[in-house]
């Protein structure tokens, strides 16, 4: 091998190590999640961007890996999708500036609160009414509620009593304040989430939106929708590779739930 090639194959390992690393981020079984892959192509495509000083060997290996990369991920559903899920993830949120995106996640987010506000009333119109019933079962029902004792009512502290006029005018403030509309409350949310900082690359997107579920509750549930999908397909196939490995020839009367415990135990252990 001359220097020539010795060079070459310098420049290789260089231009591939950022390549390399992409790969295990988004393969990892540590929760690599959609989030990630615009930010990293992003990052990518700034690597392989071709520089006045490359060398030849440099610039078409560029370009090559450049043109490949370039065609992946471009279906316009895949794409919104992907645009979604890294502004819901509080890692890599700015790395989309595009306002219609902002749109479209509120107006999801108003989607998916109205279907579960419909949800809850649908569960309260299938509660058991008791005019239904046959007059005996109806009057038994009656009884039994009747023979629950009254709510207790909470004794006020010393604290309640000295400061009851400054409590009672607050609570009449606040009942004088115009209800916002969901649509309305979702812009606020979206408004405050975008003017928190984002959270360093170390730390998991998902338990941050489980921590601010009561501060960002119209958002939280609709991000835990777009997070929960992996980057890659990488750790179900190491799921089924494991699986391979236990159910064999040689275990062929091995029962179904002792072999997903061992799936479980090889996976986690």
């Amino acid at each position: 091998m001359g220097n020539e090639d010795l060079r070459k194959a310098e420049e290789f390992v260089l231009l591939m190590r950022k390549h390399y690393t992409s790969t295990l981020a988004v393969s990892s079984d540590k929760s690599p999640t959609c989030g990630e892959i615009l930010p990293i192509l992003q990052k990518l495509q700034r690597h392989y961007t071709v520089l006045e000083d490359d060398s030849a060997f440099t610039r078409t290996i560029k370009e090559d890996i450049w043109k490949d990369l370039s065609k992946r991920y471009q279906e316009a559903v895949i794409q919104r999708f992907l645009e979604e899920a890294t502004i819901l993830d509080p890692r890599f949120k700015s790395k989309v500036d595009k306002d219609e995106v902002w749109d479209r996640i509120g107006e999801a987010a108003v989607a998916a609160n109205t279907e579960a506000a419909a949800d809850k009333v649908s569960e309260f119109d299938n509660v058991v009414d008791c005019s239904t019933f046959p007059l005996s079962q109806s009057k038994k029902m009656h009884r039994r509620r009747g023979a629950l004792p009254p709510p207790v009512k909470q004794k006020k502290t010393a604290l309640e009593e000295l400061f009851e006029e400054e409590d009672n005018e607050l609570q009449s403030f606040q009942q004088r304040q115009p209800l916002l509309s969901l649509a309305q409350r979702v812009d606020q949310e979206i408004q405050l989430y975008r003017s928190m900082p984002p959270i360093p690359c170390k730390d998991n997107a998902i338990p941050w939106w489980w921590n601010k579920r009561d501060t960002l509750p119209l958002l939280s549930g609709l991000a835990e929708g777009f997070l929960c999908v992996q980057a890659s397909s990488t750790p179900s196939e190491r799921v089924f590779s494991m699986a391979g490995d236990t159910i064999s020839p040689e275990r062929s009367r091995i029962l179904p739930e002792k072999a997903d415990m061992l799936i479980f135990l090889q996976k986690n252990c």
